[in-house]
């Protein structure tokens, strides 16, 4: 362990402990049938690892303790149940370890030691999170294998192009290592690629034979520099093993999306984990992919953990993981850490959909020289729909109409086909300008992409433009098919020239014990450039809908960006909802104020209005003054925040610091 922490405490297997998992459970409470909130908690390390020695194994939990998890996060204890034996932790602490890159590493968390006794086998772990407010209830995650064993892995292989197989020990490519792995059932094989090469694929293992059962993860390591390119052309779209649980580790692999959608995951086995890897898109953030339009999704599919990754120029790169811990992703567009579970010290920078794709690029132009008095062309369907209708009339009566499809591959794809539809029809001409992009995403100049009514073309020229609604949320809970409505944490991590909305909790789906602390955010200024979309100040962090709000808690955020609470939305927020100890640039209500959220000892900008209800908040200053440089991630509190303090919220700053018995509001404490 770096950098002197004081040792964990450490658990080892219970005397019951007998090599299978579950056993000496009955003293573990079941997660009890909501009545009332619970903590938040979640692992800040991966499950289903092996150990020869010791493991150290985290969570973050936190609640709100009657306004304020000031003491201890909010918590009585966390208590760690291990196979027989438990352990209770009085309070959280930072904690230094090295990570996939031997780099020394801190995070907050409530820790313990998993330690191996001798004895190898299957061991689970739960975690038992106990309030401090007895109003609440416990929360219990688990159980989570973890496997003590006499050696990490069960099986070594090597990867070098260049060399004869060596059936069981060295192959030509990833995937026929993988094959073999799957082939002889192993649970936590380790494959090290020994030859510094670009070009290395993954492929399928042999339809139909897939593999997910394993208990660990096939780890694949380099010696030696590789990029990892998924698939050989962007039509095979997403690199398929069809071998769940891969774990890709250490600054020596990159894995370059450029002709990829995400590593496919079955949905059956343990999830993908990036550890220290580099994850790229060579091709930029901005180019076009085989479908005329910005490539899709991100890393890999089904809730993947990614742990100190180097991230860049992808979509919606880390959306719906398990755990995204100390990653740093750059240039990135659409939503950024959207229904992440856990995202705990992450550091994101120039994160902008407007910039390469929600602007105007000119399509072709359209005019009708024919006898008719009057002519139309109009367009029905919104962004990127499936299919969108043309409708060109001569008089009023319908001369011709022409479907879209979204798929540019198709016939009617493009805006070639669009142009050649139109030059078909008696009196009409069209000159097409650019056919690089999909026509699903025609529009008029400054509709955003959307349909729109008849517009005059009668010897005039009028202007279609093709523009992608590329838009981006940091923490967005879907409004509609969530598959999380509970137990959400974001902490420590820093957001900067981030073109959207930061957070958008506005569902019809409930959001039920979602934490946000400590977090800092700096939109990016805009607009750049002609007919940009980006507004920065029409951008708002929201609470809206109807889905149940319970124990939402915001506490010590800086944030560029004001609020919106909508109640004239369907917001409808309960007792343990808590806004505390945050700098906004304005914060309102929209609608009837509700007054079972508790909004204290806020911060807000000059010029903005303290919502109804707030107590103990103040106003004053400007993005300007009152940080050091935000746009650099450099939240130091300065003018009003040092002379208006208040009782902090939390304990410790994103620093690591301890904040005083008054401090600043935001989440640099006081200097």
């Amino acid at each position: 362990m770096r950098g002197g922490a004081a040792a964990r405490p450490a658990l080892t297997p219970g005397d019951a402990w007998n090599g299978t998992a579950g056993s000496g459970f009955a003293q573990v409470p079941a997660d009890p049938v909501r009545t009332t909130a619970k903590p938040a908690l979640r692992l800040m390390v991966p499950p289903n690892q092996a150990f020869t020695g010791e493991l150290l194994v985290g969570v973050y939990a936190a609640a709100n303790c009657n306004g304020s998890l000031a003491d201890n996060l909010g918590l009585a204890k966390v208590r760690f149940h291990f196979e027989g034996r438990q352990i209770d932790i009085a309070a959280p602490s930072f904690e230094t370890f090295d990570d996939a890159n031997d780099q020394p590493v801190t995070y907050y968390g409530w820790w313990v030691r998993l330690r191996h006794d001798g004895r190898n086998g299957d061991a689970s772990l739960y975690v038992e999170a106990v309030p401090a407010d007895p109003t609440m209830q416990s929360r219990v995650i688990g159980p989570y294998l973890f496997m003590p064993s006499a050696a990490l892995h069960d099986l070594e292989l090597t990867v070098a192009p260049s060399l004869p197989t060596v059936a069981g020990s060295r192959y030509q490519s990833i995937t026929a290592a993988l094959t073999y792995c799957a082939a002889q059932g192993r649970q936590r094989p380790r494959i090290t690629i020994t030859e510094a090469r670009d070009d290395y694929l993954l492929g399928g293992i042999g339809a139909p034979f897939t593999y997910t059962t394993a208990k660990g993860r096939a780890t694949i390591e380099a010696s030696v520099p590789v990029t990892i390119r998924g698939t050989t052309t962007y039509a095979d779209a997403t690199p398929r093993t069809k071998y769940d649980g891969l774990c890709f580790r250490g600054a020596n692999i990159t894995i370059d999306m450029a002709t990829a959608a995400n590593v496919y995951h079955e949905g059956v086995g343990n999830q993908h984990w990036f550890d220290g890897v580099k994850v790229i898109n060579s091709a930029g953030r901005g180019a076009l992919a085989y479908l005329g339009g910005p490539r899709q999704y991100g890393v890999a599919r089904n809730n993947p953990y990614l742990t100190e990754c180097q991230i860049s120029d992808l979509p919606t790169a880390v959306n719906g993981a398990s755990l995204v811990r100390g990653c740093t992703i750059t240039r990135g567009f659409a939503d950024a850490f959207t229904e992440v579970r856990c995202a705990v010290g992450n550091r994101l920078d120039d994160h902008d959909g407007y910039v390469d794709w929600a602007k105007d690029v000119n399509a072709f132009t359209v005019t009708y020289t024919g006898p008719g008095t009057t002519a139309t062309l109009e367009l029905a369907g919104v962004n990127e729909a499936g299919s969108r209708t043309f409708t060109a009339k001569v008089d009023g009566t319908t001369v011709g109409t022409f479907t879209t499809d979204r798929f540019y591959t198709a016939t009617n794809g493009r805006n070639s086909s669009v142009v050649n539809w139109l030059n078909g029809l008696s009196g009409w001409s069209a000159a097409l300008q650019d056919d690089t992009r999909r026509a699903s995403v025609l529009s008029v100049v400054g509709g955003k992409g959307a349909g729109f009514t008849a517009r005059n073309c009668k010897n005039v020229t009028l202007q279609l433009v093709t523009m992608f609604d590329q838009h981006g949320d940091v923490w967005q809970h879907l409004t509609t098919g969530s598959p999380i409505t509970e137990n959400v944490i974001v902490a420590d991590n820093v957001i900067t020239n981030f073109a959207g909305q930061c957070f958008f909790i506005a569902s019809s789906f409930a959001a039920r014990d979602f934490i946000f602390l400590n977090n800092g955010f700096h939109g990016k200024p805009g607009p750049s450039y002609a007919g940009d979309y980006n507004v920065r100040n029409d951008f708002f962090s929201q609470v809206s809908r109807s889905g149940v709000k319970s124990h939402v808690v915001f506490a010590h955020n800086s944030m560029t960006q004001g609020w919106l609470l909508r109640p004239a939305d369907g917001f409808n927020a309960d007792g343990y909802c808590l806004w505390a100890n945050n700098v906004a640039r304005s914060m309102a209500w929209v609608g009837t104020p509700d007054a079972d959220i508790r909004i204290v000892n806020n911060h807000l900008l000059a010029g903005a209005t303290l919502p109804a209800g707030t107590t103990g908040s103040s106003m004053g200053g400007t993005e300007e003054d009152l940080w050091q440089n935000p746009a650099a991630g450099d939240f130091a509190p300065r003018g009003a925040l040092l002379t208006n303090l208040k009782p902090p919220s939390l304990r410790n700053d994103r620093n690591r610091k301890a904040r005083g018995a008054s401090d600043c509001a935001g989440l640099i404490a006081l200097q």
